[in-house]
């Protein structure tokens, strides 16, 4: 497969099909997609900004354009001598080491345009991250991506250090709402570092108000990217857990859809046998975004290995919702 891709890649360079020019080593037109990650609809899910043609592109040209896009993460697609792909992600604000669904919308994306030849039910591609070379599984239908799902970094767990009342405090809610939920307070990772707290009722986590700066605050002495607040009762009765999530780190109040959050939190669930496992491996469905309008239904495949190992996956659907040209 990885040889496939690149030789795809180097073919329609030398047929200029980039859209992006160069004048030394510097770009004045660049092309741009927007992909509506774990959506089946425009207008859906969580937009992800994706500069599909970025080899030589320096740092500080990666962080003006994902400035520009004002979205939560916007992936940059590079060549890699040690996977299919490289890419790099960047919020307005920083560059972060991981973005589930950026890497979601990038895989779509390279699919949709033919750089990733699909010619079978799943395929495989090597994605080279700044947490190492992560595989993402394309489930497909008549030559056409349909599902895409990141294999994400091995999980961690640490203990959350500021107090339920504290964190009561800043998220404006009742402190009985954390104490009476179904599970403790945490901190996870599978590629980001994440706060999750529970919820006991959906009324109250749709009505969160949170105090920005000083959530920011916490999340920079906790060491975490986000704050990921989640209950188990549902908008929609197929879905597992509704979830909200909160990045003032990353210079976004409120994300719609966070791959790496999610993925964080199936772990967080398993470990601590929340949710239990059925032949060693169990799928969650979390719904996400609707309190902007931005609903996104999220997957998360958990299959648990020796020595409490799990190999976390998380996916789902995206579409294509914009393409345009930056001209600079």
């Amino acid at each position: 497969m990885r040889h496939a891709v690149k030789q795809i890649n180097s073919q329609r360079q030398i047929n200029g099909y980039w859209g992006s020019e160069k004048r030394g080593s510097v770009y004045n037109k660049l092309r741009i997609l927007q992909v509506d990650a774990f959506a089946e609809t425009a207008f859906k899910g969580n937009p992800a900004g994706i500069v599909p043609e970025a080899d030589g592109m320096e740092d500080a040209l990666m962080q003006s354009i994902a400035n520009e896009m004002n979205l939560s993460e916007t992936a940059f697609v590079q060549d890699s001598n040690i996977a299919d792909f490289r890419i790099r992600f960047f919020t307005p604000r920083e560059e972060v080491a991981l973005c589930g669904h950026a890497s979601i919308g990038a895989v779509f994306a390279l699919a949709e345009e033919g750089r990733i030849p699909i010619g079978k039910d799943l395929t495989t591609v090597q994605l080279e991250t700044n947490v190492g070379v992560l595989p993402v599984d394309i489930n497909s239908k008549a030559g056409k991506a349909k599902k895409v799902l990141l294999t994400q970094d091995n999980p961690e767990f640490r203990e959350c250090r500021a107090s339920v009342k504290d964190i009561s405090d800043i998220l404006n809610i009742p402190v009985e709402q954390l104490r009476d939920a179904r599970c403790p307070i945490g901190i996870s990772y599978t590629g980001l570092w994440h706060l999750l707290v529970p919820i006991k009722d959906l009324a109250v986590i749709r009505d969160i108000r949170p105090d920005m700066g000083r959530l920011e605050t916490l999340n920079i002495e906790l060491g975490v990217d986000t704050t990921h607040v989640f209950t188990f009762q549902t908008e929609n009765s197929d879905i597992d857990v509704h979830a909200r999530d909160f990045a003032p780190v990353g210079g976004i109040n409120e994300d719609p859809g966070t791959g790496t959050a999610n993925g964080a939190l199936g772990a967080f669930l398993v470990k601590n046998k929340v949710i239990e496992l059925t032949n060693n491996q169990v799928e969650i469905t979390i719904e996400q975004g609707c309190e902007l309008g931005r609903d996104s239904k999220i997957e998360v495949e958990i299959l648990a290995g020796a020595n409490s190992t799990m190999r976390v996956k998380v996916g789902g659907q995206a579409v294509i919702s914009l393409e345009g040209f930056l001209h600079f």
